[in-house]
């Protein structure tokens, strides 16, 4: 059963894995809360990797976006669903060279960083990500593709994002057409699987028990987070939550960033890094 409201009985945390969209931000628009509570655990030496769905980001444009609001990360500290689609695919299908991708030139970078050719020439792989110009032409040579053969990989499920005055389609409503025209499943790789957070954990090196993870979205955030066994928080700045008894519910439901409570003596004592 969730906990909501203040005065909640928070666990050690020893570090924080938060999502982005809806949480640290609203589209181009910070969310004062959240700047303050992660200005904070960052004085009390909480550390934080920040993992997205959004594929448009490199972790580059992460660090200027939150820099620009007064927070300061590093490059290390954010886990991308672009970068975690392109090593999934080279660890996945080692022998794939030709891949098209519809997306960000963010995706397309993470693609081609790891050696791989993005091409719409009888590709081995079809990886969707968000694109903000997407066309029927595209979504064509992608199920042609995946009707030939093609692996069928999609960088998230989200169907919503959140701007700064309102939403828009996300990544999942355009991997779901396609996946209805073809009658595949495609692989997801950001959340609710777990990926991405799997990688967040190696960088932190924290145990899993006193790793908080900090989403907006139930269906993905919360799912994921549980399904690695972090305890988890949903905070209600982003994407409107919708009741699904099928889902796995978070451990505490705030709708502030400045009600978690991650004490400076648990912060600096107990922290417990994994071998």
């Amino acid at each position: 059963m969730a906990s909501t409201g203040s005065h909640l009985n928070w666990p050690p945390v020893d570090g924080i894995i938060s999502d982005l969209d809806g949480v640290v931000y609203r589209g181009n628009a910070a969310i004062p809360d959240a700047m303050e509570a992660f200005g904070r655990w960052q004085a009390a030496g909480v550390p934080v990797c920040f993992v997205t769905n959004n594929s448009t980001h490199t972790p580059g444009d992460v660090v200027r976006k939150v820099e620009a609001f007064g927070l300061a990360i590093a490059p290390k500290d954010v886990v991308t669903s672009a970068i975690t689609a392109a090593e999934l695919i080279r660890a996945k299908y080692p022998d794939v060279t030709r891949v098209y991708v519809i997306g960000a030139p963010s995706l397309v970078k993470a693609i081609a960083s790891v050696g791989l050719e993005t091409t719409d020439r009888k590709p081995e792989v079809v990886v969707m990500g968000l694109d903000r110009q997407i066309t029927h032409e595209k979504m064509r040579t992608a199920v042609d593709a995946i009707l030939n053969g093609a692996a069928f990989i999609g960088t998230n499920p989200d169907l919503l994002l959140p701007t700064d005055n309102g939403f828009e389609p996300g990544a999942g409503a355009t991997i779901t057409a396609v996946a209805a025209a073809t009658q595949v499943k495609p692989l997801i790789v950001g959340k609710p699987e777990t990926h991405m957070i799997e990688t967040a954990l190696s960088r932190l090196r924290t145990a899993r028990s006193s790793t908080l993870l900090i989403g907006d979205q139930l269906q993905t955030d919360i799912q994921a987070g549980k399904r690695a066994g972090l305890p988890t928080v949903l905070v209600t700045t982003g994407v409107p939550v919708r009741e699904d008894p099928s889902l796995i519910p978070p451990d505490f439901i705030v709708s502030s960033l400045r009600e978690v409570e991650v004490p400076p003596m648990i912060a600096g004592s107990s922290r417990q890094r994994r071998a």
